[in-house]
């Protein structure tokens, strides 16, 4: 009896020592399939109180009253998924085109390093020199969108306002870009739309980068940017393909109910992202706490219509194109106390098809303060005027041709956390 005993015992622990192993093989399967990643939550929130006043040459624009926009919010996570891995999603709480509802923005992997699982070394070696982004995300366009503001997210802008020509969209993609040094390049390429698009026609878009520092006081960027959605029907509302930098701003603008209203007033959005060819140039001077920035650049619609190849006969092609530019200089960005001016214009020419003539200026001059950490109090003096176009002329359904304008000054405060 006492060595049946002593057997079962042995059995016993046998067994058990079995099912600690399994259970143990079990843990470590399931720690490659569930992760607990490090995580941030941030906040983003803005106020506007507005006092401008517009008109255009018959005076069809109805006056406007000081007052107060509507409040936005943005909502930002960003979690390491793994060493060298991290996953970032942004969403709008309230934005122009969105009051007082929740909309996506963005959502993307960042790879910085090869991930653990994967131990084939060239793919090591790579991943020694480049990094990648893949998702829906802000593509890298430019410098402007580096320092823009984007609907709450409001404190790397010295002033309120964007450009008035202000490349920037969301597409789902991929970039791969070599590590951050002196000399950087990015190669791009996207679905070259916000959303899914599988319509006959449809192609990819791609865009690229060059920057770095010449000096330690200089600094220089070039981008290029080519996407043809020409080969259907132009996109919202005859339902076709589109492809627009220019023109997928998803927070509106930030001067309220001017010129007309709308969700981004004031703006210019060239062409009808059909046939698009845009290329930028970048330079930045810094001497001590001043900070002086510029660009220029040039897009081109080559083909509004959108039509199909077979309907070319019927529609023809028919081009757009501008040239756009700005110059800011700030002074004491990042201390208590800020000052900033910029100018931003751009230059029509060819609409319709046809050379054409016109601008538009906008001048902005502000100032910052910080009142505590992490909340910001701006205010600005805004100028922008249409001219030089054509009598008839419209853009964008706006009547240009009746030279319109608008002034006046803008504030806000902002909190990030």
């Amino acid at each position: 009896m006492k060595t049946a005993s002593n057997r079962l015992s042995v059995v016993l622990i046998v067994l058990i020592g079995l099912l600690g192993k399994t259970a143990a093989a079990d843990d470590a399967t399931n720690q490659n399939l569930l992760v607990t990643p490090a995580y941030s939550v941030g906040l983003n929130t803005v106020g506007y109180w507005q006092a401008l006043n517009h008109s255009n040459s018959d005076g069809s624009l109805k006056n406007l009253v000081t007052g107060f926009q509507s409040a936005a919010g943005n909502l930002n996570f960003r979690a390491n998924i793994a060493d060298g891995i991290d996953l970032y999603f942004e969403i709008y709480l309230s934005s122009r085109h969105h009051e007082g509802q929740v909309s996506p923005r963005e959502g993307y992997l960042m790879i910085t390093s090869a991930p653990s699982g994967i131990n084939f070394m060239p793919v090591r070696k790579i991943f020694e020199v480049i990094d990648v982004k893949a998702g829906h995300f802000e593509i890298n366009y430019g410098n402007r969108h580096l320092r823009r503001s984007d609907n709450a997210q409001v404190q790397s802008n010295p002033l309120i306002g964007n450009d008035i020509v202000d490349p920037n969209v969301v597409y789902v993609g991929t970039e791969i870009s070599t590590k951050p040094g002196r000399f950087n390049a990015l190669l791009g390429i996207t679905n070259g739309q916000t959303t899914g698009d599988f319509q006959e026609g449809h192609q990819y878009a791609f865009h690229g980068k060059l920057w770095g520092e010449v000096t330690s006081f200089l600094s220089v960027a070039g981008s290029y940017y080519r996407a043809d959605q020409s080969n259907n029907p132009i996109g919202y509302p005859d339902g076709g393909s589109f492809s627009n930098l220019f023109a997928g701003n998803r927070s509106g603008g930030r001067y309220a109910d001017v010129l007309g209203g709308g969700g981004e007033p004031g703006q210019i959005r060239p062409g009808n992202g059909q046939d698009v060819t845009a290329w930028q140039g970048d330079v930045a001077l810094e001497v001590g706490q001043l900070t002086v920035q510029g660009h220029y650049g040039n897009i081109l619609d080559a083909d509004i219509n959108g039509t199909n190849p077979a309907d070319e006969t019927t529609f023809g092609k028919v081009a757009e194109s501008w040239d756009y530019y700005s110059i800011q200089a700030v002074y004491g960005m990042g201390s208590p106390f800020h000052a900033a001016i910029r100018y931003t214009g751009t230059t029509a020419k060819e609409l319709y098809g046809a050379p054409a003539t016109g601008k538009v200026e906008r001048v902005q001059v502000g100032i910052g303060l910080w009142i505590a950490r992490g909340m910001l109090l701006k205010v600005e003096y805004v100028n922008q005027a249409y001219s030089e176009f054509d009598a008839d002329m419209k853009v964008d359904r706006m009547a240009v041709g009746l030279s319109p304008k608008f002034s006046g000054l803008i504030s806000e405060i902002s909190i990030s956390f």
